[in-house]
């Protein structure tokens, strides 16, 4: 077998979708769909044509906003889950920019409509600071009245998982991924981790990989503060992708609505 991979390398990149959301090809649809298409057609205050996905990965959210007519952007650190994205999105026919860079590094001053920040990835930044800095990125890349949709995992509410071992196959198109993972939390430093252990078997291969992520686990009070710091207006937040659930108190997801300024 071979050694233990990397995230994101090119092994990761290939099996990232059937390894993460246990399908291949594997795209945002229903109500989290159905929800991103209502915030930006009827929250956002401007017309929304560019759309920029930061993290956008294998394209999960940004090949159903491309289907949907939306001009789409992908910003991603890794450039094997780009060319990853560039493949599902070629499939298809459809278009997108893609951009190898870091939102901590990102200059775009009013390019966008609309910005997505999906799948916790603002949880990587584990000091307060970096997260008010990155927000006020995305909110000079948005022209004004643009809208900032955040998806941030509510660590708080995962309690029930810490220390105990999660276990299942994933298996499609050959692909076959025993996977394990196990959640701890470090409550002085307020970083929640996710531990993932994984063997993958492609046809003529088989290899092994690992993963300890540290996230930093945030409030709702806390976000809604650091998205009033970096300038957002309006913000609104919701606790699943269900328009009907704002300003609930409880629930596994934190979604954010934020406005620039007009």
């Amino acid at each position: 077998m071979a050694q233990l991979a990397s995230p994101y390398n090119e092994d990761v990149a290939r099996v990232y979708d059937l390894l993460v959301y246990g399908e291949p090809r594997a795209q945002a649809g229903g109500h989290e769909l159905a929800f991103l298409r209502w915030a930006l057609e009827q929250v956002c205050v401007r017309p929304v044509e560019d759309v920029l996905d930061v993290g956008c990965g294998t394209g999960y959210h940004l090949a159903p906003l491309a289907r949907a007519g939306y001009r789409v952007t992908g910003l991603d650190c890794s450039a094997h889950m780009l060319r990853q994205c560039r493949r599902k999105l070629d499939a298809e026919g459809l278009e997108a920019e893609l951009l190898d860079g870091n939102m901590e590094e990102l200059e775009a001053e009013g390019r966008y409509d609309a910005v997505l920040c999906m799948n916790s990835i603002l949880c990587y930044l584990v000091e307060a600071e970096g997260v008010v800095d990155v927000l006020r990125r995305l909110g000079r890349a948005l022209r004004p009245g643009g809208l900032l949709v955040a998806d941030n995992c509510n660590f708080f509410a995962q309690w029930r998982r810490l220390e105990e071992d999660y276990g299942e196959v994933r298996e499609a198109e050959g692909v076959r991924i025993d996977y394990h993972d196990r959640h701890w939390y470090e409550d002085f430093a307020s970083i929640y981790h996710v531990e993932i252990e994984a063997a993958v078997r492609e046809p003529g291969r088989r290899w092994r990989f690992h993963s300890d992520e540290g996230l930093r686990a945030m409030t709702v009070g806390e976000l809604r503060a650091y998205l009033r710091e970096a300038g957002f207006e309006q913000v609104e937040s919701f606790p699943s992708f269900d328009v009907n659930l704002k300003d609930e108190t409880s629930g596994e997801r934190m979604i954010f609505l934020a406005a620039r300024a007009t």
